[in-house]
């Protein structure tokens, strides 16, 4: 059952030059304004029990898709439709009274999300508890920093029951502590089988609330799918940015040439996109300039889009050979049991060696064989270590370990 779909969604709005030209527009009937949509062409689906993450640059259109889904804003092309009670958390404080109290503004946004005031009057003592604001409930809400206003608002969204719960960056604020107590809410909600809309900057937060997601770039959707996926090509994106690096091939001859590179997967087929913990390899030829006498070897690093070189394997390091495939032709390959680089893009960078003068490198090749890892768990960082989580010992010997032996 879908909960959630929208079909060719867009919402566009009038620009004028010139403050007066919305008055003269209107008096004299001539357009004087230009449209921008802020979201154009969006199509998606969630199903009843779903967690949708939305990520993207700021500007890019999150907000008003979001606005779009809470009903804030009318589309101006497309198809919407949002099945069931929503709540939302979108402007921080939006719909809150600043001149009224805390306890005065739960009547009052709790109506506004959806609830009668039967229902709000029943879960009052329930949100002002979830909320922790203890004598400031009976406060202006004006005098409430962003962190109050951010717990009062997530307990009376949440305490609406809501079919869809529409969230837009409400766990950014506040100590670390009441964070996993909504993020702890927010999964107990999508497994009683409510619908989550959850955008944020946080991509760990996204990976773990969301099995899908949308990335949002300039008004269109730049991506949809699993948010592991998703979310590593906007980071993917965002890291490369941050760089105008280069890659290229050497064009002069050389002695020992870099002939032709290629990563494969388990079953030695070319690979575009792996998944981490999956097997690959790194296929590399060699070619030897007639009569030379050097001694084929290679090194190959592993490097990130961002410029991070994340690994360095060579030939001579490990004692290994290149096996001759003709007169002067070279192979070896690279193999990963289990690729432990977490989300990106990649590239391979290679350079030949002469096994006998292993510092000095022949030809170097950048940028060969691209592409990209995707991480289907929710760990965060540059690559899995392998590791175990244990007690060490008995109790006695626990103590001692961590006294660090003192009587």
């Amino acid at each position: 059952m879908r909960s959630v779909s929208a079909i060719g969604l867009g919402k566009a709005y009038r620009r004028y030059r010139r403050p007066f030209d919305r008055a003269r527009e209107w008096l004299d009937g001539k357009q004087r304004h230009e449209l921008f949509w802020a979201i154009r062409d969006a199509s998606f689906e969630v199903e009843a029990g779903g967690a949708l993450g939305l990520v993207g640059d700021n500007g890019a259109g999150k907000t008003t898709l979001l606005a779009l889904l809470a009903g804030a804003a009318t589309p101006n092309a497309g198809e919407l439709v949002v099945a069931g009670r929503r709540s939302a958390i979108l402007e921080l404080g939006a719909g809150f009274h600043p001149e009224f109290s805390g306890r005065e503004n739960i009547h009052l946004v709790g109506v506004a999300q959806g609830m009668s005031r039967a229902e709000v009057a029943g879960r009052v003592d329930e949100i002002v508890e979830f909320s922790e604001l203890g004598a400031f409930i009976d406060q202006p809400v004006r005098t409430y920093s962003s962190g109050m206003f951010l717990r009062l608002a997530f307990s009376i969204a949440t305490s609406a029951e809501p079919d869809v719960l529409i969230v837009d960056e409400a766990l950014a604020v506040g100590d670390q502590r009441f964070q996993l107590k909504c993020t702890e809410r927010i999964a107990r909600f999508v497994q009683a089988g409510g619908t989550l809309i959850f955008c944020s900057h946080n991509l760990y937060q996204v990976k773990k609330l969301c099995r899908q997601a949308l990335w949002i770039d300039r008004g269109r959707v730049a991506a949809a799918g699993g948010s592991a996926e998703v979310c590593d090509l906007y980071a993917d994106r965002a890291r490369t940015r941050l760089l105008s690096g280069h890659t290229g091939a050497a064009d002069a001859p050389s002695v020992l040439a870099v002939s032709r590179v290629e990563v494969v997967d388990a079953a030695g087929l070319p690979a575009t996109q792996v998944e981490t913990g999956d097997a690959v390899t790194v296929r590399v030829w060699l070619r030897r300039a007639p009569e030379s006498d050097v001694e084929p070897g290679c090194a190959v690093g592993l490097v990130r889009s961002d410029g991070v070189v994340c690994y360095v394997a060579s030939t001579e390091l490990d004692d290994v050979r290149p096996q001759a495939i003709g007169a002067d032709e070279f192979y070896i390959a690279l193999h990963f049991p289990e690729f432990t680089l977490f989300g990106g893009s990649y590239h391979c960078n290679v350079a030949t060696i002469d096994g006998r003068r292993p510092l000095i490198m022949l030809d170097v090749r950048e940028g060969e064989a691209p592409f990209s890892v995707v991480n289907p768990k929710t760990d965060w960082g540059v690559c899995r270590l392998p590791h175990v989580w244990r007690h060490d010992g008995t109790q006695a010997a626990v103590q001692e370990a961590v006294g660090g032996g003192r009587a």
